[in-house]
């Protein structure tokens, strides 16, 4: 008994680190005492479990790499008011290609900064949520082939008000940023370095924006998509036909094929939406 009791307050102690608004109490929820932990060879330790879940509001530090053994998700965020600094360490997945790496699902006011996340279908996904900010991620697929559609997404947004996704690099994926759904409107997308892999075929598009995938035909409006760098990937960028009056400017589009997959959506061009002071070049697909 007193083994045990020992063993769950150190997992405790060094897995997550709760400053503010949350009790001692609601910890054991996200570290429990029978999860393996292991030695990397850099000398970083991990720790690997099924995913956690986060239902109370309230600000954490990572204190360990977290990869998930048994498919499914890294972290489920379905508080409003959650911060999460991941402190450099990483997420990930032994099932490449599946799953999601944290997932915001029906939150506000959500956070998530400053580490790694890899190896996910969905590396991060924010759904019917709003005011999410994804600041500072390095996001590394493994440059999987498209299996029936993308096998490796950097960050999605579906029918999500308000994000504002910053400063975050994007490597090896087959699409970098995608916004879907008529739910997502005035979001912020600036700042990011969104690269494809070392697999013309495999790197599909830098951004895309598409009506939801339960249907419908409402797209994304209202965005702005600002000073991003988009390279090596088979367009820059795609948006739909559904998609509307979002705003494209200063974006660095070095792609295989061209920087916008559908330019008869632009305003230039009929369309509603407007692309402003970019600059676009077409690299070989080497």
């Amino acid at each position: 008994m007193q083994l045990n009791h020992n063993l769950r307050s150190t997992a405790i102690k060094l897995t997550l680190s709760l400053l503010t608004f949350l009790s001692i109490a609601v910890l054991p929820q996200f570290v429990r005492a029978n999860d393996d932990w292991n030695s990397n060879s850099d000398g970083r330790r991990s720790i690997t479990r099924a995913g956690i879940w986060i239902s109370e509001p309230g600000s954490y530090i990572l204190r360990y790499d977290i990869a998930n053994d048994r498919g499914g998700d890294g972290i489920t965020i379905t508080a409003s008011g959650v911060t999460i600094d991941l402190n450099g360490h990483q997420i990930t997945t032994f099932n490449k290609g599946a799953g999601r790496g944290i997932f915001v699902n029906g939150a506000s006011g959500v956070t998530v900064k400053n580490g790694n996340v890899s190896g996910f279908q969905m590396n991060v996904l924010a759904m019917n949520s709003s005011n999410v900010t994804i600041q500072d991620l390095q996001i590394v697929g493994a440059d999987l082939a498209p299996s029936g559609g993308p096998s490796e997404m950097g960050i999605v947004l579906i029918n999500t008000r308000a994000a504002f996704i910053k400063g975050n690099r994007i490597s090896s994926v087959n699409l970098g940023i995608f916004v879907r759904g008529g739910g997502s409107s005035g979001n912020r997308i600036f700042e990011n370095i969104v690269v494809g892999g070392a697999t013309p075929a495999n790197s599909l598009l830098g951004i895309c924006y598409n009506p939801a995938p339960t249907g419908g035909t409402d797209g994304p409006r209202g965005d702005v998509i600002y000073n991003n760098s988009i390279a090596r990937f088979g367009y820059a960028i795609a948006i739909s036909q559904f998609s509307i009056s979002n705003i494209f400017r200063e974006n660095n589009l070095s792609s295989y094929i061209g920087g916008f997959r559908e330019p008869q959506f632009l305003k230039a061009n009929g369309g509603t939406n407007v692309a402003e002071g970019n600059l676009e070049t077409i690299i070989p697909a080497n």
